[in-house]
């Protein structure tokens, strides 16, 4: 079983039984108030044999329940840092009480005491079962019919069915490719909108930008083809001429 934390409320209790804690088998945090600058010589030689495992921790700021904040969170970063440890606030004072209820739901094993006492051992042939302190005054919180069913009956997921509908085969689609004819007649709508090239490879590059998807280069032969059959264009060499029409 993991060391116990033992909180003790300085302003509220002064223990009378640290000698109840043996040395490697708890650790004990003492938060003292904002005023309180002397301790007795007594707990700290009690303490002295703790070494690491005992800390003592003085509050800054005053104010009601300036001490009970302090130990509050402490516990909220030591159960973050130790899911599983154990906590027992020393004090009297029974606005702790509400805390340890909270924390007791969300599974930490906290109890205020108003002395100190050694922690429960967990009962024989119970694997890792935690029993309750004889000192223990705070009950659990109580669980509600809805949670008890939640987790007896846990909800099935829903089931999503995703239906994709198969791409057409090849062969059920012919695919229609535009004649170099018409190719060309768009071509030339173009040609009447742009700057003309001077040039075949600039008419071919030309030709290769406009109509998407890109023709390859017997595409765009059969273009040049086309506009040479019906006179729109004259090659001769590497220039290209069009006729007034």
């Amino acid at each position: 079983m993991d060391k116990p934390y033992y909180l003790i409320d300085f302003e509220n209790v002064q223990p009378k039984a640290l000698d109840r804690l043996k040395p490697g088998t708890s650790r004990v945090k003492v938060f003292l108030g904002a005023q309180q600058t002397k301790v007795m010589l007594d707990l700290v030689q009690t303490l002295q044999p703790f070494g690491i495992d005992a800390e003592y921790i003085q509050i800054t700021g005053n104010g009601p329940d300036a001490v009970d904040f302090h130990i509050a969170y402490y516990i909220g970063c030591l159960s973050a840092q130790e899911p599983s440890a154990i906590f027992r606030i020393v004090s009297k004072d029974t606005g702790f009480d509400p805390l340890v209820r909270h924390l007791v739901a969300k599974g930490i094993d906290c109890k205020r005491v108003p002395e100190l006492g050694p922690v429960a051992k967990p009962a024989a042939g119970i694997a890792g079962a935690k029993t309750a302190s004889v000192t223990n005054t705070v009950p659990a919180a109580p669980v509600s019919v809805a949670v008890k069913a939640a987790v007896a009956k846990p909800a099935k997921a829903a089931i999503i069915k995703i239906v994709v509908d198969p791409p057409p085969s090849v062969s059920a689609t012919k695919v229609q490719t535009p004649s170099s004819a018409a190719l060309a007649k768009a071509v030339l709508a173009l040609l009447a909108k742009s700057t003309k090239p001077g040039t075949v490879s600039g008419l071919r590059a030309s030709i290769k930008s406009w109509l998407k998807p890109a023709l390859d280069e017997k595409g765009i032969d059969a273009v040049l083809q086309s506009l040479k059959d019906t006179r729109h264009i004259v090659i001769e060499g590497k220039k290209v001429t069009y006729p007034p029409r």
